[in-house]
């Protein structure tokens, strides 16, 4: 056996020992430095493990790590940034770094905490805030983005949707029917003697109303809710298909302290699932001076099963409804494993927390739009989403959806994210007929079959909205409404005009030159004016082969057949398969 000795010089032992010494005697800040330091570069290296290297600055957004290489480095990253933090409580990027390696291994609760302590070291600061945002996101996920509200006529509804009882919905101008689905109340009249429905949807705070239609105020309210609420005592059915996966249904209890008489006490809520009861609360008077309580019934036992699911409400211990309005914020059906986290108003907190750092719905569609040119549209609705829960009153963040889902070919969501952008209005950085002029091109070329009147009206509105964001969609608009109109068999002289106005706008729109050329021969048999319009077509789209086939149609109606040949050659060298040229030059007689 081999025996080895190492001797180490008695000068080098001395300075290690002194050098350790010193370590200790370096100031906590530049001892948190280092641990800081080292935790960036161990979750630098979990990144690229994931193969997601370079995410940093404001719009970072750490989806959880899923390979275990991935994730024992994040881990080691933690560390050291918890290490960081006990050497120095007020770093602040330490609480920041420790909060984006809990976001990656799938803690949000840590990272809500972690960025909580950075924007109370910095509430000036908007990366905190902007992360504190995200951490409250992934700690519970906001449901899908909603594609506005359009209640089955029937059928149950899903987890995640209630079916909407009979009533008026105010919150539509002008307002509208909701479809039934069993209510049971007593009449009620306004002040001002108008009747009014018992169970309503809105979302409050409520603008002033005519009629007497009352306000609602509920207070530490930072985003508005979409309450269901009635005057006392009421109840509402729903009929509910719950899925098979443990459900719970989730809800906030509220009463507006101005409306509720002096002396009440209160209002019981209750949740009945078929005739048992599930859920009883009495909401005294001091607790709703407090705002919205949080509550959730468990529906488990009744998994995989359609049930009837009744909420009521009913006058307090002393049985008195006089000036008591309740309403149910919010109530959602949620899978159990997430009641808790969505009773923790994550999502509100999120809003909140932007708009506490100074985040603009404009960033949020700009970072959205960034992505959505890229080609990720699943990410660039994620921003959309966001920035629709920041400013819910703005109509562009669902018009930038509306692009997004035509960028996928999902084109009924993308007609209903246009339906809402136009319903929501209010837009700041999108021209008000875009979202008509977008649901005219899907209605006429997208769906099958082809929805020719629905495409007409949607241009038609576009048109008489008059706010286009460039000559050349407006140009666009005329033109296909005159494409439409000439396919319906039309007055010539108005698809006519529909073409020079698309011209007038946009002198380069080669289709336009085309079917005006197309008309002028179709009503006056004019070949000059024809064949002129069409020529310009071609000088604007030389590769436009449509130009060169209907030229020579019509070469071919005035007899020029030689000419007419040459177009058809023409359409052909530019595609080789198209059958139609083909056809027409095989049936013109030789030379």
């Amino acid at each position: 056996m081999l025996h080895f000795t190492i001797s180490i010089p008695a000068a080098l032992v001395a300075a290690a020992v002194a050098l350790s010494a010193l370590t200790l005697r370096l100031p906590s800040r530049l001892v948190a430095l280092y641990y800081q330091e080292q935790g960036a570069r161990a979750l630098a290296r979990a990144l690229l493990a994931e193969g997601r290297a370079g995410e940093g600055g404001l719009w970072l957004e750490p989806e959880p790590l899923t390979r275990p290489d991935a994730q024992a480095l994040a881990a080691q990253a933690l560390e050291r940034f918890q290490a960081a933090i006990a050497a120095d409580p007020a770093n602040f990027q330490a609480h920041r770094w420790l909060g984006r390696a809990a976001l990656l291994l799938d803690r949000p609760g840590d990272a809500v905490a972690a960025f909580s302590a950075a924007v109370r070291l910095r509430p000036d600061n908007p990366l905190g805030w902007w992360e504190l945002g995200l951490a409250y996101d992934h700690l519970a996920p906001p449901m899908p983005f909603s594609w506005g509200d359009r209640p089955e006529e029937e059928g149950p509804a899903s987890a995640g949707e209630l079916s909407q009882p009979a009533l008026i919905d105010r919150t539509s101008s002008p307002p509208r029917r909701i479809p039934a689905v069993g209510v049971e109340a007593p009449a009620v009249e306004s002040s001002a003697g108008a009747p009014l429905p018992v169970w309503g949807y809105a979302r409050w705070p409520l603008p002033d109303a005519p009629g007497g239609w009352p306000g609602w105020w509920v207070p530490d309210e930072p985003v508005p809710r979409t309450v269901l609420f009635a005057a006392v005592p009421a109840t509402v059915t729903f009929r509910v298909s719950l899925p098979v996966t443990p459900t719970a249904l989730v809800f906030w209890m509220g009463m507006d302290p101005a409306l509720q008489a002096p002396q009440g006490d209160g209002v019981v809520y209750r949740v009945w699932v078929e005739d048992r009861e599930i859920f009883s609360h009495t909401l005294r008077p001091q607790e709703v001076r407090a705002g919205w309580w949080p509550a959730q019934a468990d529906l488990t036992p009744w998994a995989g099963r359609t049930v009837r699911l009744t909420l009521a409400l009913d006058p307090g211990p002393a049985g008195d409804p006089n000036g008591d309005w309740a309403g149910w914020g919010d109530a959602q059906l949620v899978e159990a494993a997430r009641a808790g986290g969505v009773l923790a108003d994550a999502e509100r907190r999120a809003v909140a927390a932007w708009r506490a750092g100074g985040i603009s719905a404009q960033q949020l569609v700009e970072a959205g739009e960034e992505a959505r040119k890229a080609k990720r549209y699943e990410e660039a609705l994620e921003w959309y989403g966001r920035a629709a829960r920041l400013e819910p009153h703005r109509g562009d963040p669902w018009y930038y959806a509306g692009l997004a889902r035509e960028g996928m070919e999902r084109w009924e969501e993308a007609l209903a994210a246009y339906e809402r952008a136009v319903a929501v209005g209010s837009f700041t950085g999108v021209h008000c007929s875009s979202p008509y002029y977008r649901m005219g091109v899907i209605y006429q070329w997208r769906l099958e079959p082809r929805q020719l009147d629905a495409a007409l009206a949607a241009y038609e509105s576009a048109i008489e909205t008059d706010d286009f964001s460039a000559n050349w969609e407006a140009a666009d608009c005329h033109y296909k409404r005159g494409e439409i109109l000439f396919w319906k068999g039309a007055d010539p002289d108005e698809y006519i005009r529909e073409f020079q106005q698309a011209i007038e706008l946009n002198p380069r729109h080669d289709w336009a030159h085309i079917r005006l050329g197309l008309a002028y021969y179709a009503r006056d048999r004019d070949a000059i004016a024809a064949e002129a319009e069409i020529r310009q077509a071609i000088a604007l789209s030389p590769r436009n082969k449509w130009a060169y086939y209907h030229l020579g149609e019509i070469y071919r109606q005035e007899g020029r057949t030689n000419e007419a040949r040459a177009m058809y050659e023409k359409a052909l060298e530019i595609d080789p398969n198209f059958e139609a040229a083909r056809r027409q030059l095989g049936d013109l007689p030789d030379q």
